[in-house]
């Protein structure tokens, strides 16, 4: 089973009773009412943050006016979303791994770090114990496991539109060394080569800009509802922006950083030059 299967039915879930609710008129405290819960609860069912179970759903979408085939699918979608993820992904992550999965389009800039979707399994493993050296084999092995199922939405039938924006210091920090980075090199610049898949480097000699001191995911979805969302990322936790303010200032930021990014031929020169 898919790690991403129990968060991405979550997610799913949410999205369609949110939008139940709101075709036929509801607020979210009348949904609380039928449920005999707080608002704050069917925020967080809505958003994916929060399971809620078969019978809970079928009060809901009752209270919706749901029946047939339509009402059928949610209850199996929440039967999906409470099965448990047999591998091991903090909380704050499996929201951001689930939406990964069905996002229509990433734009992600990255200051230190290969982007987990475009990784070796040889440098996930140099990074996984340069975070937590700590940690044991099995333990790295089932990182491995996690980015490599990750990965698997490049190759769907309809892989998002993804594209990257790479400090020029993500390709010159040895992680893992030599043969390592070599090989993961050789790797990004294979993918450069895919028609969904654009990279693109900042060089140092660009100086400041638009987002010194941070990395960050913008995602973008059509289904099940249209929307975007930041994901901003560190050590111990995650945040997640999904205002129309914040969203648009990252794209911003995002637009002005491809600008004076490398263009994706002369980075795929730079990237043979650097292997």
């Amino acid at each position: 089973m898919s790690i991403t299967g129990p968060p991405v039915a979550r997610l799913q879930l949410g999205r369609l009773l949110r939008d139940m609710r709101e075709s036929c008129g509801k607020t979210q405290e009348q949904a609380a009412i039928a449920l005999e819960c707080t608002k704050p609860k069917i925020s967080k069912i809505e958003t994916g943050k929060a399971t809620i179970g078969p019978g809970d759903v079928r009060l809901l979408i009752d209270c919706y006016g749901v029946a047939g085939d339509s009402a059928d699918t949610v209850v199996q979608l929440a039967r999906q979303a409470r099965k448990r993820n047999h591998i091991r992904v903090p909380d704050w992550a499996q929201r951001f791994i689930a939406m990964e999965s069905i996002a229509a389009t990433i734009s992600t800039y990255e200051s230190e770090l290969v982007p987990a979707l475009f990784r070796t399994p040889e440098y996930a493993k140099a990074v996984g114990l340069a975070t937590d050296p700590r940690r044991d084999a099995d333990e790295l092995e089932r990182l491995v496991t996690i980015n490599a199922d990750r990965q698997s939405v490049l190759s769907k039938d309809e892989p998002p539109v993804l594209t990257s924006v790479l400090n020029e210091a993500v390709l010159r920090r040895q992680v893992g060394g030599c043969a390592v980075m070599h090989k993961q090199l050789a790797h990004l610049r294979d993918l450069t080569e895919r028609p969904n898949i654009t990279v693109q480097v900042l060089p140092f000699g660009t100086g400041a800009h638009a987002a010194m001191g941070t990395t960050f995911h913008l995602l973008r979805f059509e289904q099940p509802t249209p929307g975007s969302l930041v994901y901003i990322e560190n050590l111990v936790n995650a945040d997640y922006l999904d205002g129309p303010a914040q969203t648009d200032w990252y794209d911003t930021a995002f637009t002005r950083l491809r600008a004076a990014a490398l263009s994706p031929g002369d980075t795929a020169t730079f990237l043979d030059e650097s292997l």
